[in-house]
């Protein structure tokens, strides 16, 4: 498993100081072991099983003409009541952060498209929003070829046009077959309440190159 760990800069405001100690956690890790996480213990995650009826699930835009199928996923949210209904409202509805651990398979169609941009608009589809700012933005290299994009992004959501905040990285392999990707996020009164919570919890992403 590879650790994605950055700092992110230049968040202002949005990051206050955290105090105490640091509450018990739960690692999750996807069907396939492709990725791990740690979450806060008292988070809620759904399992691939728990999503089966789930067509479309949170961060994972099928943006038009770029076939990216879902290899393997979990869903996990904040919420004090767990229920898969949370995952299937508007973000900017969201009043505890949601977020997902998703590996996609890049089509060979797709291969020779994808940008930094893109890795990131097929994860939070904010480029096109009536309103954005990028509050942080870090381009990844992990080596070996290992290269994507870690954000903290405000937009207007579409549909809504109410505002959300997400925190994500996107990464994809040598070979730009798979997309591995993480995103918390929720409506911005929450995100601003915890983004050094989500911050951290995406910091303890892990990824597995080996497959």
């Amino acid at each position: 498993m590879r650790r994605i760990s950055l700092f992110v800069a230049a968040l202002g405001i949005l990051v206050a100081a955290c105090s105490g100690a640091a509450p018990s956690t739960q690692s999750i890790t996807d069907a396939a072991q492709l990725t791990r996480i740690d979450l806060p213990a008292d988070w809620q995650y759904y399992s691939n099983d728990d999503l089966a009826d789930i067509a479309s699930t949170p961060f994972v835009t099928q943006t038009p003409g770029f076939e990216m199928p879902v290899m393997s996923r979990f869903v996990f949210d904040a919420a004090p009541i767990p229920t898969t209904d949370n995952l299937i409202a508007p973000l900017s509805q969201a009043e505890f952060p949601l977020g997902s651990s998703v590996v996609r398979r890049i089509s060979p169609e797709v291969r020779d498209q994808i940008s930094r941009y893109l890795l990131a608009e097929v994860v939070a589809p904010y480029h096109q929003a009536s309103e954005q700012r990028e509050v942080a933005k870090i381009d990844i290299d992990l080596g070996d070829n290992f290269q994507g994009v870690q954000v903290t992004v405000i937009y207007k959501e579409p549909g809504t046009e109410l505002n959300v905040g997400v925190h994500l990285i996107s990464v994809t392999d040598p070979e730009v077959t798979t997309l591995y990707q993480v995103a918390i996020g929720c409506n911005l009164e929450c995100f601003q309440a915890y983004v050094p919570e989500i911050i951290e919890i995406v910091d303890t992403w892990l990824i597995n190159t080996r497959g």
